[in-house]
């Protein structure tokens, strides 16, 4: 199948951007066969790109509990240096944000709270008083804000904090939650956006109707949000008196262009092929409208994981997962070209035999597309692999 795809990429252009791509990196020093690294986090932001340097993050239990990692590969080098441990307590799902010129922002889960931290150098500070998870930053602008999932009563709502920095200490200018009563059911794996115009913008997936829903807040300046809103346009319930109603989980947000916002997530609302990716896109009214499928006709009938979406200032959109419909995991890519979502392509160092997934991604301020997934090996263990992009 993967030659028809070729074709009708090529023939598409240039609807559908070819890209060059480098020789892929591996990012992990360390893999073994009961070695098992993640690079799944809230809003699948396991890259950045600051100052020409590439800093990546994940967690894996080599040292025999769970653990963050930081590795960098600075402008020009070769290859990642080794990376460096960033977590003391049992740590999950670490996230990392650009400050610029080489510095980073990091935040992760760390025996039951969250925690983040001005990297390289600076202190972790944690960033929540009672239990919490699924952490993630958005940074711009001189702007940096984390959202996470934390206790209130029974559930897990979801709280904003706007932080800031000066050198290698971060603190905490405000914490507020997005809805100020109790949660009736559970919230978590926020996705955050700073609009152009200087809005916060907040997603995440909801179980108040009894089934997840993608919700969505806004905020002007993140002292105060906006009543939640669904994402999905589409009103979701019990399918042949069935279940409380199809699912819809891990909602990503990304700026794009001057002033918009886009959001994917993975949508089962055809249930019988398990989950499409969807998006829908907030073009600056700070409204999100109607939902558009991502992934082509080629991948039909089977399950799509891991889904995000990454943008520019400069207009660029790109949305990424993996899918078997070549027979194995690999990793596509689609791009926006205005109207609606292009052929799918394969990452060509990311598809083939074996078993890719997990992708996650940036765009840089140079334009370069920047992703890294998993390699899965069972008995050499699995890879943390890289490449990097550039339109033709």
């Amino acid at each position: 199948m993967r030659p028809a795809l070729l074709l009708l990429a090529v023939l598409a252009w240039p609807a559908q951007a070819d890209w060059t791509w480098s020789e892929p990196l591996t990012v992990n020093s360390v893999r073994g066969a009961a070695i098992f690294p993640h690079i799944e986090s809230a809003n699948r932001r396991g890259i950045a790109v600051s100052g020409g340097t590439v800093g990546v993050v994940w967690e894996d239990n080599r040292d025999g509990s769970p653990q963050c990692y930081l590795a960098l590969k600075p402008t020009g080098a070769a290859a990642f240096q080794p990376e460096i441990r960033i977590s003391q307590g049992e740590c999950y799902e670490p996230v990392v944000v650009s400050l610029g010129g080489g510095r980073f922002a990091a935040a992760w889960e760390e025996n039951g709270g969250v925690r983040a931290q001005v990297l390289p150098g600076g202190m972790a500070l944690k960033l929540s008083g009672a239990a919490a998870a699924q952490v993630t930053l958005a940074a711009g602008a001189d702007r940096l804000y984390a959202a996470w999932a934390e206790q209130a009563g029974r559930f897990k709502r979801i709280v904003v904090a706007r932080l800031q920095w000066e050198g290698d200490t971060l603190n905490v200018q405000s914490v507020r939650p997005v809805e100020a009563r109790a949660p009736v059911d559970e919230q978590g794996w926020p996705a955050l956006a700073l609009a152009g115009d200087g809005s916060v913008i907040v997603a995440w997936e909801d179980r108040r109707a009894r089934h997840t829903v993608p919700m969505v807040s806004r905020s002007r300046d993140g002292s105060g949000f906006s009543p939640p809103a669904r994402l999905s346009d589409h009103k979701s319930g019990r399918v042949d008196g069935l279940g409380a109603g199809s699912g819809a989980m891990r909602p990503t947000l990304t700026t794009w262009g001057r002033q918009g916002v886009a959001a994917v997530w993975l949508d089962k609302r055809d249930f019988l092929s398990g989950y499409d990716v969807y998006a829908a896109f907030d073009k600056g009214g700070r409204r999100f409208g109607k939902n558009q499928r991502v992934q082509d006709d080629f991948g039909d009938n089977m399950a799509q994981w891991h889904a995000l979406v990454v943008g520019d200032a400069g207009g660029q959109l790109v949305a990424l997962w993996d899918d078997a419909r070549d027979g194995t995991p690999d990793v596509w890519l689609a791009d926006w070209n205005g109207t609606a979502f292009g052929d799918n392509m394969a990452v060509p160092a990311a598809a083939g035999p074996g078993a890719q997934s997990d992708p996650v991604a940036t765009l840089g301020v140079d334009g370069f597309l920047h992703v890294t997934w998993l390699d899965h090996d069972e008995q050499a263990g699995t890879r943390i692999r890289y490449v990097r992009a550039e339109r033709r």
